[in-house]
C-alpha cells in the first residue's frame, strides 16, 4: 500500500466535494480553460483556450461550444483513449472572452459544467506589466481503486513565478482532501464505486503577500472513476527514459518535438498509454517490449502561433483495473523578434534558398555553419550567408500540420571547441509553409496536384437496403461489425426494425479511402429537425453499427430504427463525407473511432467535404415481391464543400527572431516575383 507523508502540509477536508454521476455517451469527463492576454494589450479581450474530454462518440464542436465565435484548434485527428469504457476523445478550441467569463459545457441531459475564469488587466506594481494568469493541465480521465489510497496531482505553472493555490468550487461529499498550496488531491480510499465530479479553481498570488487577493482564476474539472480491484497492487511505473513530471521543453517555431514514454507493469499488462496534449500531437502505436515494458513515442510540431504560450502533455498507463500516477510536462513556445531587413527565404518548386545578412551576427563561427545534413554546403562572404538546398535532401523534413504542408530544415553553428567559449550559437529553423488554399495570382506556383488531378471527377451517393440485399449483400448477410454488436429485441409492428445505410463513391484511385464525417436523420425533407446517426465518423451508441467491408470506397452502417427512436413512416438522411489517400503505401488515413488510432504523422491528401442528401426512405414493411422494398435512394451534393483543401498555396512572408543569440526564423512561403 502507498505510504503517504502528510507532515508539513496544509490539507483541507473536502465537504460535499464530489457529485456522483454516471458516464453516458457524450459525457464530459474533464475540462480546463487557460487564458492569455492578447499581446499585453489591455484594450483587447482575453483569449481563452478550452480543452474538454468527453466519452465516445466524439461530439461536434457546436455541441460543446454553443457560441458562434468558437474557433476549432487545428488538428488532424483528436486524441482518444479506451478507458474508462466506452472510451473518450479530446476536443480543443479557443475564443475571445471578457476579463470575467463563465462557460457552460453540457452534452445531452448531463449536468452542466460551469467553467468560470477571471483575468486582472491592471498593470502590476512589481513587474510593471499586466499579469500572466496561471496555466493548468488537463490529464487523461482519472481512475482509482476503491480501497486504495492515491495522490492525484493538479499540474499547474505560472510564467510570472507567482505562488499558485487551488481551491474547491463545488462541495458535496466528504471524500477527497486538497492541499491548497501544492494543488494535490488525496484519496484515502473507501468511496463507493462510480464516477465523481470535481471542480477546482486555480489562482495566482504575489509571493510577498499571502493575504492578497488573487490576480486571476482558471478552472479545471475532473471526473474521477472509482473502480473495484483485486487488492492494492503495485501500479504501473514509468521508467527513467520517460520525462519527469513538471519538465519544461522550450520549442522553437516549426521545431519538431519527440517524447518517449516507457512504462513497467509486472502485475497486469498495459492496455494503453493514455495521452492528452495540444492539437496536432501524434502518438505512435504502443510497442510491447521485453521485461514487462510498454512504450509510445509522441511527436509535435510548433506551427503558426495559434496555441497558448505554454501547453501541456499529460500521460498515464492503464491496465484493466489499475492506473499509473499521472505525469504532465510543459511545452513553452519561444518568443521571437523581427530579423533585420535583407533576410529572405525563397521557397521554390524544388528547393529553398536563404540569404542572411551578417550585420547583426557577431561572434558566430561562420565556417562552422551547417544544415541538418552537414555535408550540404553553406556559403558566406563579408556581407551575407547564403544557402540553397532541395526540398527532398540536405536533411529537409516534410510533414503535415493539419491541412498545411511544411518543409523544414535548420541552419546552426557548431562550436569547433569543446571548451566553454564566448562565441555565440546560431540556431535558425527554416520552414516553407504551404497553406491549404489556392494561390492568388500567377507569380507563384507549387506543383502539387489539385483534387481533381489526384482523385478524378468523383461523385458520392447513398443507398438503403435490407440486411443481405443490395450490391453488397455478400457482406451484409453475415456481417462483421466494428465493435461487438449487442442483442436487440425486434418490434412486431408494421415498420422496419433494421435498415442498412450504404455510402458510396465512384473514385477509382488505388488506396483511396472514403471517410464519413457525420450523418443525420430528419422526418421532413427540409431537415428542420434532425437526429444524429453518425458523429465525426463514429457510430451513435447502440443504434448504429458499422459493417466492415473489403472495399475502401464503400461504408455500410446498420441502423436499428427502434434504438434510434425514429418516428414516422418516412425519413430523410444527410451525410458529410470526403476521400483521403496517403502518400505512403504503408500508412492509413486517420480514423478517430478505431480505439487505437494511427497517431503517427501521416502524409495524406484530402478532397473537399461533400454534403449528400437522400430522397424519401420508406420505413413501412412490404412484401418480398414489392418493388419498393428498401428501394435504393440516390443522393447528390446539395451544398458547396464546407472546407477547402486544394493543395496549391498562397504566398506570404513572416520573419522572426529570438533574443539571447538563439536566433529563430518563422518563415512562411515568400513570394518570389520574376
Amino acid at each position: 500500500m502507498m505510504k503517504l507523508d502528510l507532515s508539513c502540509s496544509v490539507w483541507v477536508l473536502a465537504v460535499a466535494l464530489l457529485l456522483l454521476v454516471r458516464i453516458t455517451a457524450g459525457s464530459i469527463l474533464g475540462a480546463a480553460v487557460n487564458i492569455e492576454l492578447l499581446e499585453q494589450d489591455r484594450t483587447q479581450p482575453v483569449r481563452a483556450h478550452y480543452s474538454a474530454v468527453s466519452s465516445l462518440p466524439c461530439p461536434a464542436l457546436n455541441q460543446l461550444c454553443k457560441e458562434t465565435d468558437c474557433m476549432n484548434q487545428l488538428s488532424s485527428s483528436p486524441l482518444t483513449g479506451a478507458l474508462p469504457s466506452p472510451g473518450w476523445c479530446l476536443h480543443q478550441w479557443k475564443k475571445n472572452i471578457p476579463e470575467q467569463y463563465t462557460s457552460a459545457l453540457q452534452l445531452r441531459s448531463n449536468r452542466s459544467v460551469l467553467l468560470q475564469s477571471r483575468a486582472d488587466l491592471s498593470v502590476r506594481a512589481d513587474t510593471n506589466r499586466v499579469n500572466q494568469p496561471p496555466y493548468v493541465a488537463l490529464p487523461p480521465p482519472v481512475r482509482l481503486q476503491a480501497a486504495c489510497p492515491q495522490e492525484i496531482p493538479v499540474n499547474v505553472m505560472d510564467l510570472d513565478g507567482d505562488e499558485i493555490r487551488c481551491r474547491y468550487k463545488n462541495t458535496d461529499l466528504e471524500l477527497l482532501q486538497l492541499n491548497e498550496e501544492t494543488c494535490m488531491l488525496l484519496y484515502e480510499g473507501g468511496a463507493p464505486l462510480g464516477q465523481y465530479s470535481v471542480l477546482l479553481m486555480v489562482e495566482d498570488f504575489p509571493q510577498s503577500d499571502r493575504e492578497a487577493e488573487p490576480f486571476s482564476t482558471v478552472p479545471v474539472h475532473l471526473l474521477i472513476t472509482v473502480e473495484s480491484g483485486a487488492g492494492c497492487s503495485v501500479v504501473p511505473q514509468f521508467s527513467d527514459v520517460s520525462p519527469a513530471g513538471g519538465s519544461v521543453i522550450h520549442v522553437l517555431p516549426f521545431e519538431e518535438v519527440h517524447v518517449n514514454i516507457t512504462v513497467d507493469s509486472r502485475v497486469q499488462s498495459v492496455s494503453e498509454i493514455a495521452v492528452t496534449g495540444p492539437p496536432g500531437l501524434f502518438k505512435s502505436p504502443m510497442e510491447i517490449g521485453q521485461n514487462f515494458q510498454s512504450s509510445v513515442t509522441l511527436s509535435w510540431v510548433q506551427g503558426p502561433n495559434q496555441f497558448a504560450h505554454l501547453v501541456s502533455i499529460c500521460f498515464a498507463a492503464n491496465t484493466q483495473s489499475l492506473q499509473s500516477n499521472i505525469r504532465c510536462i510543459w511545452l513553452q513556445q519561444t518568443q521571437t523578434d523581427p530579423l533585420p531587413p535583407g533576410t529572405e527565404l525563397k521557397c521554390k518548386e524544388h528547393e529553398m534558398s536563404l540569404v542572411l545578412p551578417l550585420s547583426f551576427l557577431e561572434n558566430v563561427h561562420f565556417s562552422a555553419l551547417q544544415l541538418n545534413d552537414p555535408t550540404c554546403p553553406v556559403f558566406y562572404n563579408w556581407t551575407h550567408v547564403t544557402a540553397s538546398f532541395p526540398l527532398t535532401g540536405c536533411g529537409t523534413k516534410r510533414m503535415h500540420f493539419g491541412s498545411e504542408l511544411l518543409y523544414t530544415n535548420t541552419l546552426r553553428s557548431i562550436n569547433p571547441n569543446s571548451t566553454i567559449s564566448r562565441m555565440a550559437t546560431l540556431i535558425l529553423p527554416l520552414a516553407c509553409r504551404i497553406p491549404a488554399q489556392r494561390a492568388k495570382g500567377p507569380a507563384f506556383k507549387i506543383s502539387i496536384p489539385e483534387e481533381v488531378k489526384t482523385f478524378g471527377a468523383v461523385s458520392f451517393w447513398l443507398e438503403f437496403h435490407l440486411p443481405g440485399m443490395g450490391p453488397m449483400s455478400n457482406q451484409t448477410r453475415l456481417p462483421s461489425f466494428r465493435g461487438a454488436p449487442q442483442g436487440r429485441a425486434a418490434r412486431s409492428t408494421a415498420r422496419m426494425d433494421i435498415l442498412d445505410l450504404h455510402v458510396f463513391s465512384n473514385c477509382s484511385l488505388a488506396r483511396a479511402e472514403l471517410l464519413v464525417g457525420s450523418c443525420v436523420e430528419s422526418e421532413t425533407e427540409d431537415f428542420a429537425n434532425t437526429k444524429p446517426l453518425l458523429n465525426q465518423g463514429c457510430t451513435n451508441g447502440n443504434g448504429t453499427l458499422e459493417i466492415l467491408t473489403s472495399t475502401s470506397t464503400v461504408r455500410i452502417f446498420r441502423l436499428y430504427l427502434s434504438s434510434l427512436s425514429i418516428n414516422g413512416d418516412t425519413m430523410y438522411v444527410e451525410c458529410v463525407m470526403h476521400l483521403c489517400v496517403t502518400t505512403k503505401q504503408t500508412d492509413r488515413c486517420p480514423d478517430p473511432c478505431s480505439g487505437t488510432p494511427n497517431t503517427t504523422i501521416i502524409e495524406s491528401i484530402l478532397t473537399h467535404n461533400y454534403t449528400v442528401r437522400s430522397g424519401p426512405v420508406s420505413l413501412i414493411k412490404v412484401t418480398e415481391n414489392s418493388a419498393t422494398t428498401a428501394k435504393p435512394q440516390s443522393a447528390t451534393p446539395v451544398a458547396q464543400p464546407s472546407t477547402s483543401q486544394s493543395l496549391t498555396a498562397t504566398a506570404s512572408r513572416s520573419l522572426d527572431t529570438a533574443a539571447f543569440w538563439v536566433i529563430t526564423v518563422s518563415l512562411l512561403v515568400v513570394m518570389h516575383l520574376p
